[in-house]
Parts: structure tokens; sequence; C-alpha cells
């Protein structure tokens, strides 16, 4: 639980009322944009964690959208590293979605990015639209068709050449996933 301390409350001085809203809201609005010190309390068992990055290539050029998963070389894992690449293809590790960084080890890198069909029938009319209802028959109908944009090899534990190392102060490593492809899924 965090508290906001009141540095300015002094016995000798009685606070307006319109000075202690100011300093209440000023201190919420401040928890708001820096959180509690201290964070949140971190689950047992979770092994510190390396600040890291991997940047992600395909045909030598920077891989966006990609989702990467890291799976420990030696298996028994508990905790999942894995992230989104940007626009540069640099994926910011997370553990479990929700801790910065990820334990040090080896790791096989699991890399997906799929493509759906968008639908040609435009987004959905509101439920009380009279349009509504032939909506929902013709999107029943509608197929859509969904694609791997990475060779599957790198979407398997088994298969995947990729690997890295996470260890304190390393580099960045560059990983790239091959040539372009559009395989249904």
């Amino acid at each position: 639980m965090c508290f906001l301390p009141f540095p300015f409350f002094k016995k000798e001085k009685k606070m307006k009322r319109s000075d202690f809203a100011l300093a209440l809201f000023g201190s919420v609005f401040a928890l708001m944009l820096t959180g509690c010190p201290g964070g949140e309390a971190k689950p047992d068992g979770l092994p510190n964690l390396v600040t890291a990055s991997i940047q992600l290539t395909q045909d030598g050029a920077p891989l966006a959208g990609a989702t990467v998963s890291l799976i420990a070389a030696e298996g028994g894992q508990q905790w999942y590293p894995g992230g989104l690449s940007n626009d540069s293809g640099v994926v910011e590790l997370y553990t479990n979605g929700r801790y910065k960084g990820a334990p040090e080890g080896k790791f096989k890198v699991i890399v997906h990015k799929t493509e759906t069909d968008p639908s040609k029938l435009g987004p959905a009319p509101s439920e009380d639209d009279p349009a509504y209802g032939k909506w929902m028959e013709d999107s029943s109908k509608e197929v859509r068709n969904s694609y791997t944009l990475i060779e599957k090899k790198f979407g398997d534990a088994k298969d995947t050449p990729l690997e890295v190392e996470i260890k304190k102060g390393g580099e960045t490593p560059k990983l790239d996933v091959g040539k372009k492809v559009k395989e249904k899924i």
C-alpha cells in the first residue's frame, strides 16, 4: 500500500481548506504519474531479471509487430520472457508479460506474426440498427483467411534455429527469421 507524505503540514499553523484540497490533488496527481515508491510486490520465486532486448529482422529488414517468446533451453520453465517487436524490430523483454526484463540463461526464441484478411462487410452496425441482423447473417457466411508471415519453423520450440543467452550487461542480439512468406494457417 502507498502512503503519501504531507511534509507541508505544520502543527503551529492551521491549513486552509483550499490549500489542503490543492495539496491533496497535487499529491494524488503525482502518485498517478509516478506510482507507489517500491512499486508492486513481485511474486515469490521470481528470479532476478536482467533488462534485455532482441532485434528481429526478416530478409535483413526490421520486423515489426512480431510476437516473441523465450523458452528455456534446459526446460523446467516457470517464468516466460517475451514481447512484441516495435517498428525497428526491437523487442523489449518482459517476464510473464508484466515484469521488465528476463532471467539470465540460454533460451530458444519463438517468433509469430500473422495476418487476417479484412472483412469485406465493414464494421458492424449498432445492435439497435435494423441492418444489424443482416450484417450478422452475412458475416457468419464470410470466410476470413489467416496467414503466417514467418516460416513455421520459427514458431516451434523444437524446430527454431534461433537461440539467445540473456546475461547482465549483454548486447542486444540480432536475429533474422528468414525470407518473407504468406502461408495459410
